[in-house]
């Protein structure tokens, strides 16, 4: 590649980068300031298409209240807390699995947070959504696009919203001592069998 072309696909990569980056735009909100132990945490997440054609976005970023990826960044008194919920490992995506924003159109999805992260600790917590550009929108494998999302990946370009922040009373997650259990069954079956080794040598 020369200098012109090098030249020609970093505009062309910076121009995308400002399409996805800045033309769909995501907004969080709550409902309330304060949730007391027996509440469900709730955002309320809107994608928000301020581009003149169509976006888009993995159906599987536009949840139905239940998380299955850890969409949002969450701190509680500033300290980074877990994502506890499902992790989905997925087929390779095809055009049915996405779901088109169309220019000047909003999508509000409601996103429980208490369920997938961590928040048995009562203070403030901090939450925004932070997704990276590629894993969000759909761009088809075979077309030109697909280079420049590389190019804008490797630049860390991200989908992030507002930042707020909510008092919340520290409450039990079923989830998080599912995933305890299930790494102290984990490490029980590896010493049985670490133990039946040592006994088969000896």
């Amino acid at each position: 590649m020369n200098k012109q072309h090098a030249l020609i696909f970093i505009a062309m990569a910076i121009m995308v980068d400002n399409v996805y980056g800045s033309y769909l735009q995501v907004k969080i909100l709550s409902a309330h300031s304060v949730f007391d132990k027996t509440q469900d945490v709730a955002v309320e997440v809107q994608y928000n298409n301020t581009s003149n054609y169509t976006i888009s976005i993995y159906k599987w970023y536009l949840p139905n209240n239940e998380l299955n990826d850890p969409l949002f960044k969450v701190t509680c008194n500033n300290i980074p807390i877990n994502y506890v919920g499902p992790l989905i490992k997925r087929r390779e995506s095809t055009i049915e699995d996405m779901i088109p924003l169309e220019p000047g159109k909003t999508k509000i999805i409601q996103a429980r947070l208490s369920s997938a992260y961590d928040m048995t600790k009562t203070g403030i917590y901090s939450i925004q959504y932070d997704m990276p550009t590629e894993r969000v929108v759909f761009k088809h494998a075979r077309t030109f696009e697909s280079s420049l999302v590389r190019a804008i990946s490797k630049r860390q370009s991200g989908f992030q919203s507002n930042n707020i922040q909510l008092t919340i009373e520290g409450r039990p997650n079923r989830q998080r001592e599912q995933n305890k259990n299930m790494n102290v069954i984990k490490r029980a079956a590896t010493l049985s069998y670490v133990s039946c080794s040592i006994i088969q040598k000896s």
